[in-house]
């Protein structure tokens, strides 16, 4: 058994769009804002709404629009991995709690937005068909309709059997998949207007310009069961999207529903879509997987979630655009075998793939099982590992697979709910930024880190809620909480957080400061909580270390109201899980947004688990949503990431890599640090010996 770490997905780390002179923030000092872009230009889980969550100790990608999703849980929602971005940093701290500048002042690349986004590297090797690959997951898949679930697990089979018109590259670039080209702003096929449109009035949207994209498909495309797939596909996932009669989108109707005209020549390889107004998702909407229309056409669409691609038999007959096809589907195993209509790809080979057969195995929840039949050589990939895990595999696999750890697109973070309800529903100190900033200044994140990952080289110090590699990373004006328990103190004290009855736990007005803390139950979060809890004793803060695998990340219809520790419906007043982050920084809007703060009035619907409600920080998201220029969105992007560290909605706890088990045999296996997942290439994976 071999290690190998790989950096290469670094590529982009701390990269910045906008050359500003680094001002590195004091307690007291609230992050600079750069200008404004102009009107005329401007921009989920993707993978991506997020998407949201599932529980365990899964993952949950990344809020952002249908692409995104959390990285954990499956079954439960992976965790928000995914979910906006993060908070980073903390509030601008009152004078006296120490705050330093977090990061170097970053330089300007040099290098256009293009050069951020495109042109990868990937370059696969010629290969010989045959074989069968077992792929591993220890969570259980819910559903393969890629519109009603954003758990990982779930995203790496829809990556097998479900394309999109592009998608994100191991190295960190769009490419094309089933599309020939990606749209850009620089070749005009993206093309910003002067005015804005009339837009649906029930639509979310901005005040910024319309636009229209030019797309195109591969010619001589087939569905799985030899339809003709084309543009009209996904002209009609669009409409199919935006139905009156559809419930439970995970990624909601967002960006969909800023689609005027949808207008596809008559040969289907073609097509202009128009956009009312300014959108910075545009991305990850037409990225998202195409269904076919002719299938999907005989279900009701009020019936879908229930009745396409369930996972079980009915869904064996049900037509797919990937490299393979469904052949059997349980919660326990799904068996795919290759579709020998496919000639999409990022390679653009135009051919089948080369593998016969991909049996993906999954473990219900009992990663221990997972990674005892890798150690034993039963599995050629397990997936969904991470840093924690290197431990139980180092030394241990056979000479035949090697273990690959590799930086990823995911950060662990502490939430605090600022709903200001009652002690368990979102305790009211939290809603008070002096009290968020006296918490992150109690933990010691080196410290944390060791506990959890013990002997493990610790990351850099987490700040911003961007994780590194990303291109839109920003290491300009952010306010980074430094370690200090006495200053934390002195804050509490300071906001009226006082013992009065000896108690050794802080009270204001006969209430306790005792906290909530809701997680997945993974052992490393239940050590978390452990550490936290004894950090917080220090200052006069009762942590209550919950573990709610059930409920933590269970959706909005999935439990009652007042369920304890549910993150959607705010039954809690902190929480740790992580977001799996999209390429489509699109995904901070739906995780920090007032209007994003699930309720009953929307249905459940958004990712703002912390119910942050700051007009500031709308008034930037706002901006965001209406850039469609890259470069625009990148610079508005920075202003996110340091207000957030300003606002300190949650706290980022540290930066995480992931773990990858494989056979050494299987080749142009490219880990993927985001939410296109590992299975990104699979139709030019092929076994050196089969």
């Amino acid at each position: 058994m071999s290690l190998r770490t790989r950096r290469g997905v670094a590529l982009m780390a701390s990269l910045l769009l906008v050359a500003v002179a680094c001002t590195g923030g004091t307690a007291t000092q609230a992050p600079t804002s750069q200008a404004p872009p102009a009107a005329s230009s401007t921009a989920a889980a993707s993978n991506a709404e997020p998407t949201d969550a599932e529980p365990t100790d899964a993952e949950s990608v990344e809020p952002s629009g249908p692409a995104e999703s959390p990285s954990e849980p499956a079954g439960s929602p992976s965790e928000p991995a995914g979910s906006p971005s993060e908070p980073a940093g903390s509030p601008s701290e009152p004078a006296g709690s120490p705050s330093e500048p977090a990061g170097s002042p970053s330089e300007s690349p040099g290098t256009g937005i293009d050069d951020l986004l495109f042109g990868s590297e990937y370059a696969p090797t010629e290969g010989t068909p045959g074989g069968t690959v077992v792929i591993a997951d220890w969570q259980i898949p819910d559903q393969m309709n890629p519109y009603y679930s954003n758990a990982f697990v779930n995203t790496q089979v829809f990556a097998s059997t479900m394309k999109g018109l592009w998608t994100v590259s191991h190295d960190g670039k769009w490419v094309p998949d089933l599309g020939v080209t990606v749209p850009r702003v620089s070749d005009d096929t993206v093309r910003i207007e002067e005015e804005k449109g009339d837009c649906p009035e029930e639509a979310q949207q901005g005040d910024t310009p319309g636009f229209e994209i030019d797309l195109d498909i591969k010619p001589g495309l087939l569905w799985s069961d030899g339809e003709t797939l084309d543009l009209n596909d996904l002209s009609y996932t669009w409409q199919w999207n935006i139905d009156p009669d559809q419930t439970g989108l995970s990624g909601g109707t967002t960006g969909w529903d800023l689609i005027d005209s949808f207008e596809v020549e008559p040969d289907g390889l073609s097509a202009t879509v128009h956009f009312c107004t300014g959108f910075a998702g545009f991305y990850g909407v037409l990225a998202s997987p195409i269904l076919p229309q002719h299938y999907m056409e005989t279900i009701p669409i009020a019936d879908a979630a229930e009745q396409s691609y369930p996972v079980g038999p009915a869904a064996v007959d049900a037509p797919v655009s990937g490299p393979f096809q469904y052949a059997s589907l349980s919660p326990s195993s799904i068996e795919l075998v290759r579709n020998e209509n496919f000639r999409g790809g990022v390679s653009g080979r135009a051919a089948p793939a080369y593998l016969d057969r991909v049996i993906y195995r999954f473990f219900e929840g009992a990663k221990d099982a997972m990674i005892a039949a890798a150690i034993n050589g039963e599995l050629d990939v397990a997936t969904d590992l991470l840093q924690f895990d290197v431990p139980a595999l180092e030394g241990q696999l056979p000479a035949t697979h090697e273990l690959l750890v590799d930086v990823a697109w995911e950060y662990e973070h502490f939430d605090m709910n600022q709903q200001d309800r009652e002690p368990g529903r979102g305790h009211p100190a939290l809603a008070d930024p002096a009290v968020r900033t006296a918490l992150s200044m109690a933990i010691d994140k080196a410290a944390l880190y060791q506990a959890v990952s013990p002997g493990a080289e610790p990351p850099e110090e987490a700040c911003s809620p961007v994780a590194p590699g990303l291109y839109y990373r920003s290491t300009e004006d952010l306010t980074c909480v430094v370690y200090d328990p006495a200053g934390a103190a002195t804050m509490l004290d300071e906001a009226g957080w006082v013992d009065t009855n000896g108690d050794g736990t802080r009270d204001k007005d006969g209430l306790e400061l005792s906290l909530l803390h809701c997680h997945t139950g993974a052992p490393f979060r239940v050590t978390s909580g452990d550490f936290l809890a004894s950090a917080f004793r220090e200052i006069g803060v009762e942590l209550l270390n919950t573990p709610a695998p059930e409920t933590v990340f269970a959706g909005w219809n999935e439990v009652e109201n007042d369920a304890e520790c549910n993150l959607s419906h705010g039954n809690y007043d902190t929480s740790e899980f992580a977001w799996v982050q999209t390429f489509d920084l699109f995904g901070s809007f739906y995780g920090y947004h007032s209007s994003r703060i699930p309720t009953d009035e929307n249905n459940g619907e958004g990712n703002n688990y912390v119910r942050l409600n700051d007009e500031t920080m709308d008034e930037v998201l706002d901006r965001l949503f209406g850039a469609t220029d890259p470069a625009d969105q990148a610079a508005i992007g920075a202003e996110f990431q340091s207000l957030h560290t300003e606002l300190q909605p949650e706290t980022v706890l540290y930066y995480r890599s992931s773990a990858r088990v494989v056979n050494a045999n299987l080749e142009n296996f490219f880990k993927n640090p985001g939410t296109s997942s590992d299975m990104w290439n699979i139709e030019d994976w092929y076994l050196s010996t089969p």
